[in-house]
């Protein structure tokens, strides 16, 4: 719940640059959250949880749900760590997928969101990271073969990315994204 609390915390700051016009149709889906935080916190079933919130995240995809997208892929990013292997690259991986088809501002807060993963990664891999020399000619796909430089680089290309296009965001209603902003 750290991952989550901390995600959030870097998405309320993207919306600090962000407001004024009113959003309509929004879906909180109340109900289906609160049977996914009952399995989590009170039955403590990560998988079951995880099933109701893919379901979640299929109904807000279809509905054009942006901000309840994001809010169900970081459940699920953070609901996979304690149920798969190397689920920190596997969700970076969703994550940079989810950009490539989302529009502005969710394809901002997902950078922000890609950017804290990178971040999260490197605080956790630190002391495997010092010892690593940069290599030259070498097509680095694999998060594991990156350096302390790769990962400084990406992480602030990111940010910067998800601060860039200034004027849309100025236009987005801030509670449109009720749902992920704690």
């Amino acid at each position: 719940m750290k991952a989550i609390k901390f995600i959030f915390f870097t998405a309320i700051s993207l919306f600090f640059f962000i407001s004024k016009i009113v959003a309509q149709g929004i879906k909180t889906y109340e109900t289906e959250w609160k049977k996914v935080d009952d399995l989590i916190q009170k039955k403590n079933l990560p998988k079951s949880a995880l099933v109701e919130v893919n379901k979640i995240y299929t109904l807000a995809k279809k509905e054009g749900q942006d901000a309840q997208v994001i809010k169900a892929l970081v459940y699920k990013i953070n609901l996979q760590q304690e149920t798969r292997e190397e689920a920190e690259a596997a969700a970076i991986k969703e994550v940079e997928q989810e950009i490539k088809v989302n529009k502005e501002p969710a394809a901002s807060i997902l950078k922000s969101l890609l950017a804290t993963l990178y971040w999260q990664y490197l605080q956790q891999h630190r002391y495997q990271l010092y010892s690593r020399t940069q290599t030259i000619n070498f097509k680095k796909e694999d998060i594991a073969t990156w350096t302390l430089e790769d990962l400084h680089k990406i992480i602030s290309d990111l940010f910067l990315q998800s601060l860039a296009p200034k004027a849309a965001l100025k236009k987005v209603a801030i509670n449109a994204f009720d749902a992920i902003i704690v």
